[in-house]
């Protein structure tokens, strides 16, 4: 069984090979193995996946969502989902003045999911605040961090290659190919 962090990098260079342009990946690796690895866990011990994103990534969270779970890949369905109408509630949530606003849509999560965390795609926002408050969350926030510019011109290039590289290693997770350990 080979570690989360070389089946990463292996992984990443054979795309690279390939000529999946991943180097961006190879550099950030780092930055991103320690939360991919928890989620994959969170995952793998029977946790969901609540989707947030940002208005002009919703698009994103549409993605992750249809290929995440599709009956031809021929393993089990991953508690992964996003509520549309959480982003509206959000939102309108946010007017009534921080975390304390937030409060009767954490209320209602923690009633609808036993154990969940967020992924949140996008830039800072109310919805972002919100999906911080997930502490063990993923959050993926343009500029606030050393992995995603909002001003890079291949920022959607880079989401859809981490999916794909994430779609990858939750398999390989799966099927016992990987340690999650670091």
């Amino acid at each position: 069984m080979e570690n989360i962090s070389d089946w990463l990098l292996n992984t990443i260079r054979n795309d690279e090979k390939r000529g999946i342009s991943s180097g961006w990946l190879e550099e950030k690796r780092f930055l991103l193995l320690p939360n991919m690895a928890r989620i994959l866990k969170h995952i793998l011990e029977g946790g969901s996946v609540i989707i947030l994103t940002d208005e002009q990534r919703e698009w994103f969270g549409d993605y992750i969502i249809t290929h995440i779970n599709q009956h031809h890949k021929g393993r089990p369905f991953f508690p992964i989902v996003q509520i549309k109408h959480l982003h509206d509630m959000i939102d309108s949530s946010s007017k009534d003045g921080g975390i304390q606003g937030f409060m009767p849509l954490i209320n209602m999560l923690d009633m609808m999911y036993s154990n969940y965390h967020f992924w949140y795609i996008g830039k800072k926002n109310a919805r972002s605040e919100f999906a911080k408050h997930d502490q063990q969350g993923w959050h993926w926030i343009f500029d606030e961090n050393d992995i995603f510019s909002s001003t890079d011109e291949k920022l959607d290039y880079k989401l859809l290659n981490l999916f794909k590289l994430f779609d990858r290693a939750i398999l390989a997770a799966m099927l016992d190919k990987i340690s999650l350990d670091i």
